[in-house]
């Protein structure tokens, strides 16, 4: 596909990131479109939590009251539903069992925290496209997991984060991710005063909150527009997209297209 076809599709932070990380895992999924071979189990976990996360608070904005045994009743209905036989696990010493526990474990914390879920929810995995600076040329597509909308001109975004990673004040102050969440908003509100930025960390049952965060506009929107040049000059060449090696590549499922891992026994077993 042409670099010029390429230009008009909307810029996330995954993509962007995943241009980062490694640029031939860019070239795969975004230019080839070739299809993973394998699922990590670690993507799939999170994607069960986000989804139950997601119709307890449907629910709760449909006025349904919903107690515990609900949402495990549901976690056990997505997982059940998405598994499949390509999930992969990267780390020997865990089972499949270990990882549905953790989710388990992960949203009863949720819940005792957080029931009986009174947030004044404006909506939930909010899709929201947007001209990153207006001109035209940098399309952006952002997905909140949470959108809280207090009265006025106050909203407060929020993130459930899965891994193990749990950022500190000071390194949520400098997330990216949530960076384009807070552009997207501004972009596509006009009654923003006021804007919070939560971080859920569930494996851990913490929250990271800032309060009526500052954020330079005009920066954001250079950093990102920046990056984006970068990537559609790197697209209109995309055989000079190489491997870049890394610990993550456990978890990368493009091992048979890889230049650097083809040929290669991948370390990841199947999920039993």
């Amino acid at each position: 596909m042409a670099g010029g076809a390429l230009a008009h599709r909307n810029f996330s932070y995954s993509r962007l990131q995943t241009f980062k990380q490694c640029p031939a895992q860019y070239r795969f999924r975004y230019i080839d479109h070739l299809k993973p071979t394998g699922r990590s189990i670690e993507s799939f976990l999170g994607i069960c939590q986000h989804q139950t996360l997601e119709w307890l608070y449907r629910e709760r904005l449909a006025g349904h009251e919903v107690i515990f045994d609900q949402v495990l009743e549901r976690y056990r209905a997505i997982w059940s539903d998405g598994w499949g036989d390509d999930i992969r696990i990267a780390r020997p010493s865990w089972s499949t069992d270990d990882y549905y526990q953790l989710g388990m474990r992960s949203l009863a914390g949720f819940y005792r925290q957080y029931a009986p879920f009174k947030e004044p929810v404006a909506g939930t995995e909010q899709s929201l496209s947007f001209d990153l600076d207006g001109s035209g040329r940098y399309p952006m597509r952002a997905i909140l997991d949470r959108l809280d909308h207090h009265g006025g001109g106050h909203w407060s975004i929020h993130d459930y984060k899965t891994g193990r990673r749990v950022l500190t004040p000071t390194q949520a102050q400098g997330d990216l991710q949530m960076k384009v969440y807070f552009q997207a908003l501004l972009a596509t509100r006009e009654d923003v005063d006021q804007v919070d930025v939560v971080w859920h960390f569930l494996r851990h049952g913490l929250e990271v909150r800032l309060n009526r965060v500052e954020w330079n506009s005009k920066r954001i929107i250079g950093m990102l527009g920046k990056r984006i040049d970068q990537v559609r000059e790197a697209e209109k060449r995309p055989e000079t997209l190489e491997p870049n090696e890394t610990v993550l590549c456990n978890w990368c499922y493009y091992w048979d297209v890889c230049q650097a891992k083809q040929g290669q026994e991948h370390p990841a077993q199947v999920a039993g």
